[in-house]
């Protein structure tokens, strides 16, 4: 294994093994867990509160049960959702877009009852401004130490282009070297020689 060349593949889980490693990649997942909350919270907010979204959240579930009942009846009628996968929000007079409620247990996407856009205007002194402003920042000091991290390990693995070099100028990376380390060296093309001197045209004795 440590004679074997250095893959752009390998140097690629290398690299992203290294992420894991530091920790960088963890954080980065909590926060946009936290984004996830923080779009939820939002729209709450937007509604007036926990009661009122409840509120919303019931009166939607009537209509739907209306809906049904009406098309089992036979009637066309149709009720447009109201659901959205995510939250168009503004902060402190900056519009963040449309912000993702993320995943369920399941790895589901979330879909709820979403209010307007002309609702979800939170001024810069709100609660929700304030948690926004807070995971950003967090964000954005994750993600340069991110880029930090992968120049440097990139800085290593561009340096040398055998796992036995890399080895002896960074003992410590063996530890991020894939555990599949054979299945990606089985998955590669093999060299057909024959037909690569066709290409060419070799032996020139033969091209002649």
């Amino acid at each position: 294994m440590s004679s074997f060349r250095l893959t752009t593949a390998i140097r690629e889980q290398i690299a992203k093994n290294a992420l894991v490693k530091s920790g960088v990649t963890a954080e980065l997942e909590s926060l946009q867990k936290k984004r996830n909350e923080a779009a939820r919270s939002a729209r709450v907010h937007a509604f007036g509160g926990e009661d009122k979204s409840k509120e919303v959240d019931s009166l939607f579930a009537k209509m739907t049960k209306i809906e049904r009942q009406l098309y089992e009846l036979g009637a066309g009628t149709y009720v447009a959702s109201g659901r959205s996968g995510s939250i168009n929000i503004a902060i402190g007079g900056r519009r963040l877009g449309h912000l993702s409620y993320g995943t369920d247990a399941k790895g589901e996407e979330i879909y709820l009852v979403t209010p307007n856009r002309d609702k979800c205007l939170f001024p810069a002194d709100h609660e929700i401004t304030k948690l926004f402003d807070e995971i950003f920042a967090a964000e954005a000091k994750a993600e340069k130490r991110k880029e930090e991290i992968e120049k440097t390990v990139w800085a290593a693995l561009n340096s040398v282009s055998t796992i036995k070099r890399l080895i002896q100028v960074w003992p410590e990376s063996r530890e991020l070297i894939p555990e599949n380390f054979d299945s990606i060296r089985a998955a590669l093309p093999a060299l057909k020689v024959d037909d690569l001197n066709k290409m060419i045209g070799l032996p020139t004795s033969e091209a002649a």
